[in-house]
């Protein structure tokens, strides 16, 4: 047997002994982790204030499947969004504590299966509407629907949300992000010179906080940081008046440079110089371009593809393992709650 196949094996009696354990009727059974929503614009009243979000668009490669080993045959953004799911939801080493719910933005292209495999694994799965300019081309081609994101902005049933992007990998829990000095809710500066009159009314409040940096791939602990937002890590206020101020603003051609779409975008609407700043996050909530010596500090997450980490071997092994967690629990779980 390889030393792969090994650990797989490993893996999956573990996270069936864990599920066991997790979902044994002699324990407390574990809370309902929200109501299923209906349409994004039915508003249903959520068990909780905050909520965590990702997004998922088909990927540019990959089959969709998601058994076997061949990592280049594999739909990477769904492998990777069922990892946030076991992260956030099952994994007694990250979980929320609080029951918070996450909720997978799907684009109107997502196959029913795959919707059906998220949903059966614990997330709420919501279909968005596309958002098109015609001005915007993104850099990447995988780029091309992230303005769909911005209809997380519509959840106003929610108080916060933390929107990550499914590249990411969790190694603590994060429920108390939202308690972080930065995700609180502030007021528009108000500056009538920075406003414009072809855009719409800029809210009044808002939160729009995240992360930067580091400005170097090998870089020391903790990173430096930059003025820079990057959209895979946000925490964020519902308000439909800001999404309306997003859609005015991207209508606006070559009103922000438009290669990383929403990430130009927001970087424009909540300048450090502007009426809306966003706000740096405590950088030990999160890591861009990681490196293993983030992971021995204890930063909480990383933003970095399990799937090609290549230029540091060390912490592409912890992303790895915590794919074949996953999928040993929630093959265990299958098991155990058959359809």
């Amino acid at each position: 047997m390889s030393s792969r196949r090994h650990y797989q094996t490993v893996v999956a009696i573990t996270a069936f002994i864990c599920f066991v354990y997790l979902f044994s009727p002699h324990l407390t059974a574990p809370k309902a982790l929200a109501p299923p929503l209906s349409p994004l614009t039915s508003k249903p009243i959520p068990t909780h204030k905050y909520a965590y979000c990702t997004f998922l668009a088909p990927s540019a490669k990959g089959t969709g499947q998601t058994t076997g080993i061949d990592l280049d045959a594999e739909d990477h953004y769904l492998v990777g969004t069922r990892m946030l799911i076991y992260q956030l939801l099952y994994d007694p080493i990250t979980k929320t504590t609080n029951n918070y719910p996450l909720i997978v933005l799907v684009t109107t292209d997502v196959p029913q299966h795959n919707r059906d495999r998220l949903t059966r694994d614990g997330a709420i799965v919501i279909e968005v509407s596309p958002l098109k300019f015609d001005w915007i081309v993104p850099g990447r081609e995988r780029w091309a629907q992230v303005m769909d994101k911005l209809h997380v902005f519509e959840l106003v049933q929610y108080e916060k949300i933390l929107l990550l992007d499914s590249d990411h990998a969790i190694v603590r829990p994060l429920d108390d992000i939202f308690d972080d000095p930065a995700a609180q809710i502030v007021e528009n500066l108000g500056d009538p010179e920075k406003m414009k009159d072809d855009e719409a009314t800029q809210p009044i409040s808002y939160i729009m906080a995240g992360n930067s940096g580091p400005l170097v791939v090998d870089h020391p602990y903790p990173a430096s940081r930059g003025n820079r937002l990057n959209a895979g890590f946000v925490i964020l206020k519902p308000s439909i008046e800001m999404y309306k101020h997003y859609v005015s603003v991207a209508s606006i051609e070559g009103r922000f440079p438009g290669g990383s779409p929403e990430q130009d975008l927001w970087n424009y609407v909540h300048s450090r110089n502007g009426n809306m700043p966003w706000k740096q996050v405590d950088p030990d909530w999160t890591a861009n371009t990681p490196i293993f010596n983030d992971y021995k500090h204890g930063i909480a997450s990383f933003h970095e593809k399990y799937w090609s980490c290549d230029r540091d071997r060390k912490l592409r092994d912890v992303l790895v393992r915590i794919r074949w967690k996953m999928e040993g629990f929630l093959d265990a779980r299958d098991a155990l709650t058959p359809v």
